[in-house]
């Protein structure tokens, strides 16, 4: 398989796998739940100074009024921080786009967020990465290694690793990102298509390190074909495939190849001549992209005596 092409299959695995859709739905739920936030603390605040003028009018202190303006002033804090929080990461989201930005607004973008990366902030890391592994996977790991995986939220960890280890099974290169799977905390990502999306990332690290029995049962967890797993099908469908072909389950092994090529027949393309692959997925990706035509049929010279 030529060069060019397993580019072209990197880069169409990259739009597949971009999570910008997911950091979209899951602002909109953070929102959501920041709205709800603000109407608790509202009435909160209502209730405490209600109370409290109720005690100063009845025992004449001022004390209840005191602890009331405290009070206020906490919650006033508190909103201001995860509104501010949330402002920074509405901001990251609007920066990473989709797959469908083209080159220069890439660039642009990944030059607005090159300060911010310098600090160290994982989020802008992340967006940064995101921005580079359609068109330099290798820039984009470079860019993910500049962030400090022993401190941060649990959450924005888990995605940095899963977005390492990724990159470098795509590039074959499975002990690195076994290391990094290994080291990811599932139960601590609470919203599902990103658990299920990681949980792919760590169950083909382990598939294809000689673990394919618990990949499979971390794989049974989630059904692609849901809805709610629409985004991150690709990375199912994938896990599936090395996990069948580890385990020598060849029924299991066409499936998943049938399903990504359902998806996009380049995504077949990274199975022939990639690093790290089993025989039997190259075999049979080779069979089903010459039978698309995507891949020349070898041609059989005639012997004449």
């Amino acid at each position: 398989m030529a060069r060019k092409g397993h580019r072209d299959a990197r880069a169409e695995l990259a739009r597949l796998s971009d999570t910008s859709a997911q950091r979209a739905d899951a602002l909109d739920q953070a929102r959501r739940q920041v709205g709800i936030l603000f109407k608790v603390a509202a009435g909160t605040v209502v209730t405490v100074w209600l109370l409290a003028l109720g005690f100063w009018s009845g025992l004449g202190s001022y004390v209840p009024l005191y602890i009331a303006a405290l009070l206020t002033a906490l919650v006033g804090a508190g909103v201001w921080w995860v509104r501010r929080n949330l402002g920074r990461s509405e901001e990251l989201g609007a920066l990473m786009g989709g797959p469908e930005l083209n080159e220069s607004d890439r660039a642009r973008r990944t030059a607005q967020l090159a300060s911010r990366v310098e600090k160290g902030e994982h989020g802008a890391i992340l967006a940064k990465a995101q921005l580079e592994m359609h068109g330099d996977p290798r820039l984009a790991l470079t860019t993910l290694e500049q962030a400090d995986l022993s401190k941060g939220q649990k959450l924005v960890l888990n995605q940095i690793r899963g977005m390492r280890a990724m990159l470098h099974l795509n590039l074959g290169e499975v002990n690195a990102a076994r290391t990094l799977a290994d080291d990811i905390e599932l139960e601590k990502t609470p919203d599902l298509a990103t658990r299920a999306n990681l949980s792919g990332i760590v169950a083909e690290a382990w598939a294809r390190s000689g673990n394919p029995v618990d990949a499979d049962e971390l794989l049974d967890k989630f059904d692609p074909s849901e809805r709610k797993f629409q985004d991150v099908r690709v990375q199912l469908f994938r896990a599936r495939a090395f996990a069948g072909a580890h385990r020598n389950n060849v029924g299991k092994m066409k499936k998943a190849l049938k399903d990504l090529e359902g998806v996009s027949t380049q995504l077949l393309i990274g199975f022939v001549g990639g690093k790290r692959v089993h025989p039997l997925l190259t075999k049979e990706a080779r069979k089903r992209l010459e039978r698309a035509g995507a891949v020349p049929r070898p041609k059989v010279k005639m012997i004449t005596r």
